[in-house]
């Protein structure tokens, strides 16, 4: 199995050992407001989140005029002093932030604020040019693999490793708005993993919490959700993203998944090892036997014995045939290391 090692992400780290990195992707859901994005960004704090995700971009620069994308982007862009702001407020709440961006204006201006990572759309898989500037900034690097071929995945991560890019991770994604959750592929993820040898999760569309539990289970590192304050209001993202209450029950949720994978080695709770010495099987004396017997098959068998009791466990088994008993043994005596030669 190839062995994934976790990127560095903000002030933390994202991968295999550490716990899953969950983020509240706000993207435009704020229709252009500053002080909505900022009383999402709050809630999203409350909820639980480790990150918030905007997205920025110079309409003039990213989309063409006349688009449906460039009217909405118009309109609904923070200035580059408001998502500063953004910025700060997350930092100042603890929580990682990051933007998805694509022009190269917004890019620059992006950098100087720090962000957590550099999150690869869908969409700008197949832009090479913004692949490499992304990776020479040498933040980590989020790639969405929605409406993607593996050829497109495979020439954006090499090209972000050409750039030196080295603390990459891949996330599976179904672009479509809401994503039926027969349709998420969720083991698309291990084909990643052995692919690239990076860590995998999911930038998720679909409805409620049950798919990003799933894929937590499946090995997913990451978690994007879409994110709002009212998922009734028109346009946007709204309609697919999780409210404030629901996100929060999505973190719960992901955090009890954990912490029921455990850590993956097999040990004992003491509340086990207490059972398992209620239980234990012991070898008992099945023939009294005199001093001196060489002890054979037949002579002995394995029971469950009274609480408490110590005595030879049952997977001393073969390891006492052929030994001497040391004195007299009564039928039902519980064979102990005393009793043997």
């Amino acid at each position: 199995m190839t062995k994934i090692e976790p990127i560095t992400f903000g002030k933390g780290f994202l991968g295999p050992g550490h716990p899953v990195v969950i983020i509240a992707e706000i993207g435009i859901n704020h229709e252009g407001n500053a002080d909505t994005c900022a009383l999402m960004i709050e809630a999203a704090v409350r909820a639980g989140a480790d990150a918030v995700k905007l997205q920025s971009a110079d309409p003039n620069e990213h989309y063409m005029p006349g688009t449906e994308s460039h009217v909405l982007y118009t309109r609904a862009m923070l200035t580059p002093a408001q998502t500063a702001l953004m910025f700060g407020l997350a930092k100042r709440l603890g929580v990682e932030i990051l933007t998805t961006c694509g022009d190269p204006p917004t890019m620059d201006f992006i950098e100087t604020l720090n962000p957590a990572a550099h999150k690869i759309s869908s969409g700008m898989l197949g832009h090479l040019p913004m692949i490499r500037r992304f990776a020479a900034s040498g933040r980590p690097m989020l790639f969405s693999s929605g409406m993607a071929e593996i050829a497109d995945i495979d020439a954006g991560i090499e090209a972000a490793r050409t750039q030196g890019a080295c603390h990459i991770a891949i996330m599976q994604c179904v672009s479509l708005y809401p994503a039926p959750a027969e349709n998420m592929n969720l083991r698309v993820m291990e084909f990643f993993r052995a692919r690239y040898g990076i860590p995998v999760g999911l930038s998720d569309h679909t409805i409620g919490h049950e798919v990003a539990s799933l894929a937590v289970a499946a090995g997913a590192n990451v978690i994007e959700k879409h994110f709002t304050l009212d998922r009734g209001r028109p346009g946007y993202d709204h309609r697919i993203s999780m409210e404030p209450g629901e996100f929060k029950t999505l973190v719960q949720t992901i955090r009890r998944t954990e912490t029921i994978l455990g850590d993956g080695s097999k040990t004992m709770t003491e509340a086990e090892e207490a059972i398992r010495d209620r239980y234990a099987r012991r070898l008992v004396v099945r023939t009294a036997m005199p001093a001196g017997k060489v002890i054979e098959a037949t002579d002995i068998t394995i029971m469950r014995s009274l609480p408490g009791t110590d005595g030879l466990r049952s997977a001393d088994f073969d390891r006492v045939l052929g030994r001497k008993t040391r004195r007299a043994l009564d039928r039902f005596v519980i064979l102990t290391a005393d009793d043997l030669n």
